[in-house]
């Protein structure tokens, strides 16, 4: 695929309510965007949510972390 059929995809694809997002904040190793990823679960699962962020505040309990 050429840089233009690239181009023409993207244009479409924005004007179709894509949202393009920073490359620095890609995550090569786990090959997603952390933050998006992490965003998108706190506003779609918030009881799930709320009940990982007690479990890993509980396992840090007593210790340097």
């Amino acid at each position: 695929m050429n840089r233009t059929n690239e181009a023409v995809i993207e244009a479409h694809l924005l004007q179709n309510g894509y949202v393009s997002a920073a490359r620095e904040g890609f995550d090569r190793e786990r090959a997603i965007f952390l933050e998006t990823v992490l965003a998108f679960i706190r506003d779609t699962q918030p009881r799930e949510w709320a009940k990982l962020e007690a479990s890993c505040a509980t396992s840090r309990v007593g210790t340097s972390a």
